[in-house]
């Protein structure tokens, strides 16, 4: 799933039933939809009783034009699901994506209480810093190698918590990569590990590879601190085509154009989604928060920002 990391096309989709004019007609266009490579959209109309009813598995095509007969006549709610690869569950996925009532025949489609566990969560502001540092090596000069979402210590004391983000539903999962020339032709995107939740939405405990497989304690689930991130140092048996060499730079010029190339993102992902330590794999397309590397010391703390907003959509009933 290849795709430039800042750019969320629209896509406008025309649901009409078929042949049987008792069903309704839904008119959907969907904000910040991608194509999918792993697992199938489908579609589902809630009836006033609150039972499911699909209107069938899609994949986008190049126009973004589809027609599908609707099931029910008068439904209540209409929602968006991303189904699993090899999925024969005839029920909804846990990957519930949009959803929203139909009030005057038109559903308002978010994300908010389907992704998010809250249907007032916010993700247009900043959730926290985050800093460039190598904890499984000895030495400091290679810190622009590591990102670690933590307040760095005071002299004597731990790292403490330094972001906070709204908690998920079980279907879905934050995971935190580093990208190499985002947007661009050599775009390559390398995760440091899906990222587990307080209640409260703090991140203070390990990612799902610890340090990760190319840190300096491969394997090594405690190595680092109990917080999230990653040290990229040493192959470690990996190979990583077409990317800088290792230990990555986040923080340094690039040596053909100058400035770093690296950027920072944290996606959502959908919780079956096990696999990310090849460079085949990549960030969803929910992509909420991120920053650029830019300059400044290793401990010094950098600000993740709002990046790409969430999806979105319209629904029109028609009979």
């Amino acid at each position: 799933m290849r795709r430039s990391m800042l750019v969320a096309p629209m896509i406008a989709l025309s649901l009409f039933a078929c042949s049987d004019d008792e069903l309704a007609e839904l008119g959907v266009v969907f904000n910040n939809l991608e194509t999918l490579t792993a697992g199938t959209y489908e579609g589902w109309v809630i009836d006033q009783g609150g039972q499911p009813h699909s209107t069938g598995t899609f994949a986008l095509n190049a126009n973004g034009q589809h027609s599908f007969a609707s099931p029910i006549d008068n439904p209540a709610m209409f929602v968006l699901t991303v189904e699993p690869p090899d999925d024969t569950d005839p029920a909804p996925s846990d990957q519930k994506l949009l959803g929203g009532p139909f009030v005057n025949g038109t559903a308002l489609l978010t994300a908010l209480g389907f992704v998010s566990v809250d249907a007032d969560a916010d993700f247009n502001t900043s959730p926290g810093t985050h800093v460039l540092l190598t904890p499984t090596t000895a030495t400091a000069s290679d810190d622009d190698a590591g990102i670690w979402l933590l307040d760095p210590p005071e002299a004597g004391g731990a790292p403490t918590p330094a972001v906070v983000m709204p908690p998920l539903t079980a279907g879905w999962v934050y995971e935190g990569w580093v990208v190499y020339g985002p947007g661009t032709a050599m775009e390559r995107a390398v995760s440091y590990g899906k990222i587990t939740l307080e209640a409260d939405g703090t991140v203070s405990g390990r990612d799902s590879d610890a340090a990760g497989p190319l840190s300096g304690a491969p394997g090594d689930l405690m190595a680092g601190p109990p917080f999230s991130g990653g040290d990229f140092v040493m192959l470690n048996g990996t190979m990583f085509p077409a990317m800088p060499m290792l230990p990555f730079d986040f923080n340094g010029d690039d040596v053909t154009i100058g400035d770093s190339q690296w950027m920072h993102v944290i996606s959502i992902e959908p919780a079956f989604d096990q696999g990310e330590d090849t460079l085949d794999a990549v960030p969803f397309l929910m992509k909420p928060f991120g920053d650029p590397f830019g300059d400044g010391g290793p401990t010094d703390t950098r600000t993740i920002q709002p990046l790409v907003p969430l999806p979105t959509g319209v629904v029109t009933l028609t009979n």
